[in-house]
């Protein structure tokens, strides 16, 4: 029989609202003017650009999970100018990236193009149980060696070598993150210090970023000064319908949304109500079932000290030394373990006559 992967298992099981509503968020976030927002914002080389220029220099389709992120050896052959979309599959080897795509940015001074790698992910944990700028860092890692044979070779003959690297970037956007981080904006990079010394040269070596963009779990877009972020937390908060923040998005950040993009953004809270809904409805019925199983549980104990009580009124009439009396209670397997404190309780007692 063949065995799942830890892919398969977790597919297997996974809710189909949250396939969807995941890969609705990949398909609004690889929408390309929303990308060159995002893009101006972190991406120092667009910086001065304006977001249709950054938008023009988005090259060829944004691959949505479909670019693997252990590429293995299968990189050989491929263009030099393309995106390796195969995958060396082992058994760790299926996690995708969530989004992949490239800017080809005019060089400067007329200088040729400049090409970066950039990888964008979706994330509503920000605190996934392990240190997140180092899965980023990772990825970052992961697109700088897949390269080999894509972007630059060791050939004897290539005098370039690995001045072909190009420079990648691994965004992170951590949609539901704790007030300690909200509303701010990491990057980690390659800086270059002295231990002793120091030097005229110039050399490249500025080829990774890991970017992670938190946005507010209260979704408080008031509180967000960066218009990114505003525009963000705007996007995924829960509380605003389909309707109303396309519109939201069209009047306030200037987005020229199409239909497939505006249905998309109506899904992205469709979903998101329907898995809220199935949390509500699944606390409600374990309340039920803990309430049930409560009533049981404070019945039976109930009946339990209703029973011991008449054993032990019926015993006084026979043995008046309690010791006696206890030794006799706890032969019965169903009082075995009373303690002589809940026995004494009821041998003080007076009978309750039957007929009162």
């Amino acid at each position: 029989m063949e065995q799942l992967t830890g892919l398969g298992k977790a597919i297997v099981a996974a809710d189909p609202d949250k396939i969807r509503l995941d890969m609705t968020v990949k398909n609004i976030l690889a929408y390309k003017p929303l990308l060159a927002r995002i893009f101006k914002e972190v991406v120092s080389e667009c910086r001065d650009m304006n977001y249709d220029e950054i938008e023009a220099c988005i090259e060829g389709d944004v691959l949505v999970s479909k670019v693997y992120i252990d590429s293995g050896l299968t990189n050989a052959g491929e263009r030099i100018d393309g995106l390796n979309t195969e995958a060396y599959l082992n058994e760790e080897g299926l996690d995708r990236y969530d989004i992949r795509t490239y800017l080809r940015l005019p060089g400067k001074d007329g200088s040729e193009f400049i090409k970066l790698i950039i990888n964008l992910e979706a994330q509503n944990e920000d605190k996934p149980g392990y240190d997140l700028p180092l899965r980023a860092l990772f990825y970052c890692c992961r697109m700088i060696s897949a390269q080999q044979g894509v972007e630059f070779t060791t050939d004897s003959n290539d005098h370039v070598k690995y001045g072909n690297i190009k420079k990648v970037y691994s965004i992170w956007l951590c949609t539901e993150s704790a007030q300690t981080r909200a509303n701010s904006i990491e990057i980690y990079d390659i800086n270059r210090n002295f231990l002793f010394g120091s030097n005229s040269d110039d050399p490249r070596y500025d080829i990774l970023n890991a970017i992670i963009i938190y946005i507010s779990e209260k979704h408080d877009s008031e509180n967000a000064k960066n218009e990114m972020i505003r525009m963000l937390t705007d996007l995924f908060d829960e509380r605003i319908n389909g309707a109303d923040k396309v519109q939201k998005l069209k009047s306030e950040y200037g987005l020229n949304m199409t239909r497939e993009v505006e249905m998309e953004v109506t899904n992205l809270c469709t979903y998101a109500t329907a898995i809220e809904n199935k949390g509500i409805e699944k606390g409600i019925q374990t309340g039920i079932q803990k309430g049930i199983q409560q009533g049981i549980d404070k019945g039976f104990k109930k009946g339990m000290e209703s029973g011991l009580k008449a054993l032990v009124q019926s015993l006084k009439s026979y043995v008046s030394d309690f010791d006696e009396l206890y030794t006799a209670v706890i032969k019965n397997e169903d009082y075995e373990k009373v303690s002589r404190e809940d026995v004494m309780k009821y041998y003080c007692e007076t009978e309750t006559p039957v007929n009162s």
